[in-house]
This record gives structure tokens, sequence and C-alpha cells, in this order.
């Protein structure tokens, strides 16, 4: 297919007026078609990227937050498991809580109480699943002195045993000395127990053969 010809001396007759209108509106002709077909296209570019950079700096800031807060919430459970460990050395196992209460009982007795009730109450294992309780109601006589400086023993022993419930009777004389009735309860604290293994039936254990047959 040719090309329409140009006739030079039709363009050379146009008066220099038209000549730049001419010029003008095929400059904006051009400048409309770069817009629409290039600009345009790399502008929307342009905005979906920054959009996409703003969320990514969102999503930065967030993370960077959460990261802190996840060293810290590392460094106190950190603390958290040390504190454990320390308690859990103050928890006997069972059989040595028994004997730890029967102890105490007789601390009682040596710093001059009159040991009237030692009730053992209902073993019970905490929902922490991390101790058991090991209650006992006590009912015991003596001088305020000789009562307090037994909470005190208590209370400096290196195992963990709490004194609670505390009801405190009339004080009267007995022997030059003023004395009253005290209830309260006594709670040791153990281990719990571990789990032990399933033990394997006898029958179901495979004998050994006698050696040379």
């Amino acid at each position: 297919m040719a090309l329409p010809s140009v006739n030079l001396d039709t363009l050379r007759s146009i008066p220099a007026p038209q000549k730049l209108a001419l010029l003008g509106l095929l400059v904006a002709v051009l400048l409309a078609g770069f817009y629409f077909y290039v600009a345009e296209p790399k502008a929307a570019t342009i905005d979906v990227l920054q959009a996409e950079n703003a969320r990514l700096d969102g999503e930065i800031q967030t993370l960077t937050i959460k990261a802190k807060h996840l060293d810290e919430l590392l460094a106190a459970n950190k603390q958290l498991e040390i504190e454990l460990a320390k308690k859990k050395e103050r928890l006997p196992p069972e059989e040595e809580a028994v004997m730890l209460l029967k102890q105490v009982s007789d601390l009682g007795v040596r710093l001059g109480l009159d040991i009237k009730l030692w009730r053992p109450g209902t073993q019970t294992e905490d929902v922490s699943k991390l101790f058991v309780k090991m209650p006992v109601t006590v009912e015991a006589s003596g001088a305020y002195h000789t009562t307090a400086l037994f909470f005190d023993r208590i209370n400096r022993l290196p195992r963990i045993i709490t004194v609670s419930g505390l009801k405190m009777g009339t004080p009267k004389m007995e022997q030059g000395r003023v004395v009253s009735q005290a209830q309260f309860d006594l709670v040791a604290y153990a281990a719990p127990p571990e789990k032990q293994a399933a033990a394997i039936p006898v029958a179901n254990v495979a004998k050994p053969n006698p050696v040379g047959k």
C-alpha cells in the first residue's frame, strides 16, 4: 500500500500562525498519546507498588513489635522456670512430707505445746499438677510466746508448710503461766508422684532358654 504523497508547496503556502497552531496540535496529540499509553499505566503501577510498600512497612512494624514482646515473654518465662525450679527444691516426696509433719509435731512438743489433736486430712493434687497438698488439723494449748515460736520455726523450715485458719481460745492461768487453746490447719506441700510405667504381666514375659539346652 503506497503512502499518500505530501504536497510541500501546499505546506509552504500555509500562513505561519496556522503552522504554529498545527505544530501545537501535533505536539498535543503526541503528549496525549504518551500520557494515555505510557505515563498513565506507569502511574497506576507506581500506585500499586506504593500501596504494597506501605503494607509491607506495616507488617514489618507489627512483626518488630511482636518480636520485642516475644523476647520479653521468653525472658519472663525463663524467670518463672527459675522460680519454679527453686520452689520444686522445697517440695519433698510424699513419704518425706509425712515424716516432716511428724517432725513438726515433735517440734511443738519439744517447745512446750500440748498437742491435743493431730488429724491428717485428705491429700489433694493441685490442678496445676505441680504439687500435692497434705493438710493436718491441729489443736494445741500452750503459752502465747510458745505458740508464736512454733509458728516461727515452721516458717523457717526449708520445706514448704503453711499455717492457716488460726483460732485462739480464751486465755487462762495454768501453773503460773497464761495458756491459750489454739486451733489451726497445717498444710505440707509435696512433689506429685511420678507416673510409673505400666508393669508387664509376668505371663507375657518370654522366659530365657536354659544354658546348654
